[in-house]
């Protein structure tokens, strides 16, 4: 008899613990889609997979994602901090990190009100050559109002005083792929055709930088605004 409540007892226990693994791994998949959805619509502006499929760029979106699916879920928006842990970000790109994050924060509430689940931590792997996230739950809270998360105001933009044109001008003046230029000022391939097309400004440092290539350049015989040359 003793024999038999004991065997009944392990039963139930192995069931238990195969019914909770079942959920864990249900749940993970459920918010590992989730963050993925999350971060899609900014992962573009972060990524260069012109040589390999870019895995810390994926990390640094789905960690911003991750912050605000957490924000949103434990109503903690000191969480946010754990962007700027470790790193040597100034003012200006804290503020974007966090405009970022406030966008995502809002994209949570809208896509996903009903998900109340922490994201614990996650991993990024590689299936089938295509990198994806892998989500560890956490915690699981009651559901709260939208939380309060001011975005940070953005400093007034520099007056554009470098022409697209010129920027254009200056990398085929340079021979340069979008990969190759980029490579210079620490930027993605896509970062360098939005300059080229006056969809972004350069930061100071890279104006200057590009001005001091400007000048090394061979004098060109047609002349742009603000004293550049074009080729």
């Amino acid at each position: 008899m003793r024999k038999n409540k004991s065997a009944q007892r392990k039963a139930k226990l192995k069931a238990r613990k195969q019914q909770t693994a079942l959920h864990e791994k249900t749940l993970s998949v459920r918010l590992s889609c989730a963050l993925e959805k999350l971060c899609e619509p900014i992962l573009p502006e972060y990524i260069d997979d012109s040589r390999e499929p870019d895995l810390i760029g994926r990390r640094i979106v789905w960690q911003m994602g991750q912050i605000a699916w957490n924000i949103v879920v434990t109503g903690h928006s000191e969480l946010a901090n754990e962007a700027f842990h470790h790193t040597s970000l100034d003012a200006g790109q804290q503020a974007a990190v966090r405009n970022v994050i406030a966008s995502l924060i809002k994209r949570k509430c809208a896509e996903f009100p009903n998900q109340h689940t922490a994201i614990q931590d996650f991993s990024v792997v590689l299936i089938d050559g295509v990198p994806r996230v892998k989500a560890r739950p956490g915690a699981t809270f009651p559901a709260l109002p939208p939380p309060v998360f001011d975005e940070p105001r953005n400093e007034p933009e520099m007056p554009f005083e470098i022409p697209p044109e010129a920027i254009l001008s200056l990398r085929k003046g340079m021979k340069l792929t979008q990969i190759q230029f980029g490579e210079i000022f620490g930027v993605s391939p896509k970062k360098v055709s939005a300059w080229e097309h006056g969809r972004a400004v350069p930061v100071e440092e890279q104006q200057n930088k590009i001005r001091s290539l400007i000048q090394g350049l061979p004098h060109r015989s047609t002349p742009l605004k603000d004293g550049f040359e074009k080729q």
